[in-house]
């Protein structure tokens, strides 16, 4: 019985996977941190957050919708090469 190259390559997809599956949940991390370290880690983690604004809290302050709604220059374009 003659196997197509489908199936062989369908064959090989699956394995690697499975293997690429089973490595990636096996890694973990060289050195744990003892429960204190972890403890600053996720205090440092939680003052960085609270200290830096989001993105969507950026893109609606006042200043930012004023800059965006700003007119350009008006006037024709200064002459010389270009189109």
């Amino acid at each position: 019985m003659k196997t197509t190259t489908a199936t062989s390559a369908t064959v090989l997809f699956l394995s690697i996977a499975l293997l690429c599956g089973v490595l990636v949940s096996a890694v973990d991390a060289a050195r744990q941190l003892p429960a204190e370290g972890r403890a600053v880690v996720e205090t440092h983690e939680a003052a960085a957050a609270a200290a830096y604004t989001t993105l969507r809290e950026r893109a609606w302050s006042k200043t930012t919708a004023m800059a965006w709604t700003q007119q350009l220059p008006s006037g024709p374009s200064p002459r010389g090469p270009g189109h």
